[in-house]
Protein backbone atom coordinates (compact mmCIF):
# COMPACT_ATOMS: atom_id res chain seq x y z
CA UNK A 1 0.00 0.00 0.00
CA UNK A 2 1.46 3.34 -1.07
CA UNK A 3 1.88 5.86 1.73
CA UNK A 4 -0.34 8.80 0.80
CA UNK A 5 -1.12 10.63 4.02
CA UNK A 6 -0.70 10.52 7.77
CA UNK A 7 -2.74 12.03 10.59
CA UNK A 8 -1.24 12.39 14.05
CA UNK A 9 -3.28 13.03 17.20
CA UNK A 10 -1.58 14.08 20.42
CA UNK A 11 -3.18 14.71 23.78
CA UNK A 12 -2.84 14.47 27.54
CA UNK A 13 -4.84 11.78 29.31
CA UNK A 14 -5.54 12.78 32.92
CA UNK A 15 -6.86 10.27 35.44
CA UNK A 16 -9.46 11.80 37.73
CA UNK A 17 -9.52 8.66 39.88
CA UNK A 18 -6.84 6.06 40.70
CA UNK A 19 -6.36 3.43 37.98
CA UNK A 20 -5.15 -0.16 37.72
CA UNK A 21 -3.43 -1.64 34.67
CA UNK A 22 -2.32 -5.01 35.98
CA UNK A 23 1.14 -6.51 35.66
CA UNK A 24 0.00 -10.08 36.34
CA UNK A 25 2.45 -10.22 39.26
CA UNK A 26 2.47 -9.24 42.94
CA UNK A 27 2.87 -5.52 43.50
CA UNK A 28 5.80 -3.49 44.77
CA UNK A 29 3.84 -2.95 47.97
CA UNK A 30 3.52 -6.75 48.39
CA UNK A 31 -0.10 -6.62 47.25
CA UNK A 32 -1.44 -9.63 45.38
CA UNK A 33 -2.07 -7.69 42.16
CA UNK A 34 0.51 -5.16 41.02
CA UNK A 35 0.34 -2.47 38.38
CA UNK A 36 2.63 -2.19 35.37
CA UNK A 37 5.80 -0.27 36.26
CA UNK A 38 8.96 0.49 34.29
CA UNK A 39 12.43 -0.50 35.60
CA UNK A 40 12.55 2.77 37.58
CA UNK A 41 9.25 2.05 39.35
CA UNK A 42 7.17 4.54 37.34
CA UNK A 43 3.67 3.60 36.11
CA UNK A 44 3.18 2.50 32.51
CA UNK A 45 0.14 3.05 30.29
CA UNK A 46 0.59 0.54 27.43
CA UNK A 47 -0.39 1.36 23.86
CA UNK A 48 -2.19 -2.01 23.75
CA UNK A 49 -4.45 -0.87 26.60
CA UNK A 50 -5.21 2.40 24.79
CA UNK A 51 -5.87 0.61 21.51
CA UNK A 52 -8.20 -1.91 23.12
CA UNK A 53 -10.23 0.80 24.83
CA UNK A 54 -10.26 2.99 21.71
CA UNK A 55 -11.56 0.08 19.63
CA UNK A 56 -14.26 -0.74 22.18
CA UNK A 57 -15.37 2.91 22.14
CA UNK A 58 -15.41 2.96 18.32
CA UNK A 59 -17.50 -0.23 18.20
CA UNK A 60 -20.02 1.32 20.56
CA UNK A 61 -20.32 4.55 18.54
CA UNK A 62 -20.21 3.13 14.99
CA UNK A 63 -23.98 2.71 14.67
CA UNK A 64 -24.52 6.45 15.25
CA UNK A 65 -22.99 7.06 11.80
CA UNK A 66 -24.45 3.85 10.36
CA UNK A 67 -21.02 2.25 10.17
CA UNK A 68 -20.53 -1.48 10.66
CA UNK A 69 -18.87 -3.21 13.61
CA UNK A 70 -18.54 -7.00 13.56
CA UNK A 71 -17.37 -7.27 17.21
CA UNK A 72 -15.20 -10.16 15.89
CA UNK A 73 -18.30 -12.35 16.28
CA UNK A 74 -20.97 -12.59 13.59
CA UNK A 75 -23.39 -14.30 15.99
CA UNK A 76 -23.38 -11.17 18.18
CA UNK A 77 -23.30 -8.46 15.53
CA UNK A 78 -25.07 -10.04 12.53
CA UNK A 79 -22.32 -8.41 10.43
CA UNK A 80 -20.45 -10.48 7.84
CA UNK A 81 -16.77 -9.65 8.25
CA UNK A 82 -13.51 -11.54 7.93
CA UNK A 83 -12.78 -10.45 11.49
CA UNK A 84 -15.09 -13.31 12.46
CA UNK A 85 -13.13 -16.56 12.33
CA UNK A 86 -15.97 -18.70 10.98
CA UNK A 87 -16.99 -16.25 8.24
CA UNK A 88 -13.34 -15.97 7.19
CA UNK A 89 -13.06 -19.76 6.87
CA UNK A 90 -16.24 -19.87 4.79
CA UNK A 91 -14.77 -17.32 2.37
CA UNK A 92 -11.18 -18.60 2.17
CA UNK A 93 -11.57 -20.39 -1.15
CA UNK A 94 -13.33 -17.39 -2.69
CA UNK A 95 -10.47 -15.10 -1.68
CA UNK A 96 -7.71 -17.49 -2.82
CA UNK A 97 -9.34 -17.84 -6.24
CA UNK A 98 -8.62 -14.17 -6.94
CA UNK A 99 -5.31 -13.60 -8.73
CA UNK A 100 -5.36 -9.86 -9.31
CA UNK A 101 -4.11 -7.82 -6.32
CA UNK A 102 -6.57 -4.97 -6.91
CA UNK A 103 -9.47 -7.43 -6.93
CA UNK A 104 -8.17 -8.94 -3.70
CA UNK A 105 -8.13 -5.49 -2.08
CA UNK A 106 -11.67 -4.80 -3.31
CA UNK A 107 -12.79 -8.17 -1.95
CA UNK A 108 -11.23 -7.47 1.45
CA UNK A 109 -12.94 -4.06 1.67
CA UNK A 110 -16.31 -5.55 0.71
CA UNK A 111 -15.97 -8.29 3.33
CA UNK A 112 -14.57 -6.21 6.19
CA UNK A 113 -16.54 -4.07 8.63
CA UNK A 114 -15.55 -0.43 9.12
CA UNK A 115 -14.00 -1.17 12.52
CA UNK A 116 -11.72 -3.89 11.13
CA UNK A 117 -10.81 -1.67 8.17
CA UNK A 118 -9.47 0.83 10.70
CA UNK A 119 -7.94 -1.47 13.32
CA UNK A 120 -6.86 -4.32 11.03
CA UNK A 121 -7.93 -7.87 10.26
CA UNK A 122 -6.16 -11.20 9.59
CA UNK A 123 -5.99 -10.25 5.89
CA UNK A 124 -5.05 -6.58 6.12
CA UNK A 125 -2.94 -4.42 8.42
CA UNK A 126 -4.66 -1.70 10.41
CA UNK A 127 -4.51 2.02 9.62
CA UNK A 128 -4.25 3.23 13.23
CA UNK A 129 -1.35 2.95 15.69
CA UNK A 130 -0.98 3.83 19.37
CA UNK A 131 2.06 4.79 21.41
CA UNK A 132 2.59 3.87 25.04
CA UNK A 133 1.56 6.75 27.24
CA UNK A 134 4.47 8.94 28.35
CA UNK A 135 4.24 9.71 32.05
CA UNK A 136 4.22 13.41 32.96
CA UNK A 137 6.33 12.88 36.04
CA UNK A 138 5.37 16.03 37.94
CA UNK A 139 1.74 14.80 38.00
CA UNK A 140 2.60 11.48 39.65
CA UNK A 141 2.73 11.21 43.45
CA UNK A 142 5.86 9.05 43.22
CA UNK A 143 4.27 5.94 44.70
CA UNK A 144 1.42 3.48 44.22
CA UNK A 145 -1.45 2.89 46.63
CA UNK A 146 -2.96 -0.37 47.86
CA UNK A 147 -6.69 -1.08 47.85
CA UNK A 148 -8.62 -3.95 49.45
CA UNK A 149 -11.09 -6.06 47.54
CA UNK A 150 -13.45 -8.91 48.30
CA UNK A 151 -15.03 -11.62 46.16
CA UNK A 152 -18.81 -11.21 45.91
CA UNK A 153 -21.06 -14.28 45.72
CA UNK A 154 -23.40 -13.49 42.84
CA UNK A 155 -26.20 -15.63 44.28
CA UNK A 156 -26.24 -14.18 47.79
CA UNK A 157 -24.79 -10.79 46.70
CA UNK A 158 -22.59 -10.89 49.79
CA UNK A 159 -18.84 -11.04 50.36
CA UNK A 160 -17.56 -14.62 50.46
CA UNK A 161 -15.73 -15.68 53.62
CA UNK A 162 -11.91 -15.65 53.55
CA UNK A 163 -11.77 -14.43 49.94
CA UNK A 164 -10.29 -11.01 50.54
CA UNK A 165 -7.48 -9.67 48.34
CA UNK A 166 -5.57 -6.47 47.73
CA UNK A 167 -4.33 -4.67 44.62
CA UNK A 168 -2.22 -1.67 43.68
CA UNK A 169 -3.48 1.49 41.98
CA UNK A 170 -1.78 4.56 40.51
CA UNK A 171 -2.99 7.70 42.36
CA UNK A 172 -5.50 10.28 41.16
CA UNK A 173 -4.19 13.12 38.99
CA UNK A 174 -1.56 11.14 37.10
CA UNK A 175 -1.23 12.30 33.47
CA UNK A 176 0.20 10.72 30.33
CA UNK A 177 1.00 12.14 26.91
CA UNK A 178 -0.42 9.88 24.19
CA UNK A 179 0.05 9.72 20.40
CA UNK A 180 -2.21 8.16 17.80
CA UNK A 181 -1.23 7.91 14.12
CA UNK A 182 -3.44 7.04 11.18
CA UNK A 183 -2.02 6.01 7.80
CA UNK A 184 -4.01 6.72 4.62
CA UNK A 185 -7.15 7.42 6.67
CA UNK A 186 -10.59 7.04 5.08
CA UNK A 187 -13.52 9.36 5.82
CA UNK A 188 -15.14 6.55 7.81
CA UNK A 189 -11.94 6.01 9.80
CA UNK A 190 -11.59 9.72 10.56
CA UNK A 191 -15.25 9.88 11.59
CA UNK A 192 -14.88 6.94 13.96
CA UNK A 193 -11.73 8.46 15.41
CA UNK A 194 -13.47 11.80 15.86
CA UNK A 195 -16.40 10.23 17.68
CA UNK A 196 -14.08 8.47 20.14
CA UNK A 197 -11.93 11.57 20.70
CA UNK A 198 -15.03 13.61 21.57
CA UNK A 199 -16.20 10.88 23.95
CA UNK A 200 -12.79 10.75 25.65
CA UNK A 201 -12.89 14.53 26.07
CA UNK A 202 -16.04 14.04 28.14
CA UNK A 203 -14.55 11.09 30.02
CA UNK A 204 -13.86 7.39 29.67
CA UNK A 205 -12.86 4.43 31.86
CA UNK A 206 -9.48 2.70 31.35
CA UNK A 207 -7.92 -0.30 33.06
CA UNK A 208 -9.31 -2.74 35.62
CA UNK A 209 -11.92 -2.41 38.37
CA UNK A 210 -13.77 0.32 36.46
CA UNK A 211 -17.10 -0.88 37.87
CA UNK A 212 -15.74 0.26 41.26
CA UNK A 213 -15.04 3.76 39.97
CA UNK A 214 -11.38 3.30 39.07
CA UNK A 215 -9.79 4.44 35.81
CA UNK A 216 -11.86 7.55 35.10
CA UNK A 217 -9.88 9.66 32.61
CA UNK A 218 -10.31 12.64 30.28
CA UNK A 219 -8.37 13.57 27.16
CA UNK A 220 -7.19 17.19 27.11
CA UNK A 221 -4.82 19.49 25.16
CA UNK A 222 -5.60 17.77 21.86
CA UNK A 223 -3.41 18.58 18.85
CA UNK A 224 -4.10 17.16 15.38
CA UNK A 225 -1.67 17.35 12.45
CA UNK A 226 -1.59 15.84 8.98
CA UNK A 227 0.92 15.45 6.17
CA UNK A 228 0.28 14.78 2.48
CA UNK A 229 2.92 12.48 1.01
CA UNK A 230 1.52 12.92 -2.51
CA UNK A 231 2.84 16.50 -2.47
CA UNK A 232 6.56 16.34 -3.41
CA UNK A 233 7.39 19.46 -1.38
CA UNK A 234 5.78 17.90 1.71
CA UNK A 235 7.77 14.68 1.24
CA UNK A 236 11.00 16.65 1.27
CA UNK A 237 9.90 18.70 4.27
CA UNK A 238 8.96 15.62 6.30
CA UNK A 239 12.45 14.19 5.76
CA UNK A 240 13.76 17.39 7.34
CA UNK A 241 11.48 17.06 10.35
CA UNK A 242 8.89 19.50 8.98
CA UNK A 243 5.85 19.25 6.74
CA UNK A 244 3.19 18.58 9.37
CA UNK A 245 0.16 20.88 9.11
CA UNK A 246 -1.83 21.69 12.25
CA UNK A 247 -5.48 21.08 11.33
CA UNK A 248 -7.22 20.85 14.71
CA UNK A 249 -10.39 18.92 15.45
CA UNK A 250 -12.03 20.26 12.28
CA UNK A 251 -10.46 17.41 10.28
CA UNK A 252 -12.30 14.82 12.39
CA UNK A 253 -15.44 16.92 12.78
CA UNK A 254 -15.79 17.39 9.02
CA UNK A 255 -15.49 13.64 8.48
CA UNK A 256 -18.16 13.01 11.12
CA UNK A 257 -20.48 15.63 9.62
CA UNK A 258 -20.08 14.16 6.14
CA UNK A 259 -21.67 10.97 7.47
CA UNK A 260 -24.12 12.38 10.01
CA UNK A 261 -25.62 15.22 7.94
CA UNK A 262 -27.12 12.96 5.23
CA UNK A 263 -28.62 10.79 7.99
CA UNK A 264 -30.08 13.84 9.73
CA UNK A 265 -31.51 15.14 6.44
CA UNK A 266 -33.08 11.77 5.64
CA UNK A 267 -34.59 11.58 9.14
CA UNK A 268 -36.10 15.08 8.80
CA UNK A 269 -37.61 14.18 5.43
CA UNK A 270 -39.16 11.03 6.90
CA UNK A 271 -40.53 12.96 9.89
CA UNK A 272 -42.00 15.65 7.64
CA UNK A 273 -43.60 13.02 5.47
CA UNK A 274 -45.10 11.36 8.53
CA UNK A 275 -46.40 14.66 9.91
CA UNK A 276 -47.89 15.58 6.55
CA UNK A 277 -49.67 12.28 6.38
Amino acid sequence: MQLQAKVRIEGILRFGTPFHVGSGRPGESLSEMGVLLDPFGRPILPGSTLKGKFRASAEKLAHVMELTACLLDRSLSAVNCIGDEFYRKEKTDEYRALTDSSKKLDWINQNTCHICQLFGSPLQAGRIFFSDGKLIEETWAGTVQTRDGVVIDRDSERARDRLKYDFDVVPTGTEFEIWIEMINPTQQGLALCGAVIHEWQEGTMIGGFTSRGLGRAKLNSIKIEQVNYLDPSKRIAILMGKGWENVGLSLLDNAMNSLIQPLATATNLINRGGNHA
